[in-house]
């Protein structure tokens, strides 16, 4: 069965490039992949693969267990382990014009 969409969790300790992505992506391309179990969840790794949706999945269903085909056409969601926002408030007088 073909993947249509998958989701990667990456690395916790620095940002992973998108040649790294990229890398992983068409190293796996045409190859039979399946998710990660919690267990098998690491620090460790550069990207370990979350969750995998099949062709034709709809959202009655629960996400596949099963084994999929890494496909040209599936779309590839990369998550991180943790997000920074910055938020910046300006209180200039240039701002006080306006």
């Amino acid at each position: 069965e073909e993947a249509d969409q998958i989701y990667l969790l990456m690395k916790e300790d620095y940002r992973i490039s998108r040649n790294v992505r990229l890398a992983w992506f068409l190293s796996k391309l045409n190859q039979v992949i399946w998710p990660a179990s919690m267990p098998e969840l690491s620090s460790e790794n550069e990207l370990d693969l979350l969750s995998l949706l099949p062709k034709g999945w709809q959202p009655e269903s629960p996400p596949s267990v099963q084994p999929c085909v890494l496909m040209p056409s599936t779309r590839a969601t990369f998550l991180a382990r943790r997000y920074r926002f910055i938020i910046e408030l300006d209180l200039s007088p240039s701002t006080g014009i306006v």
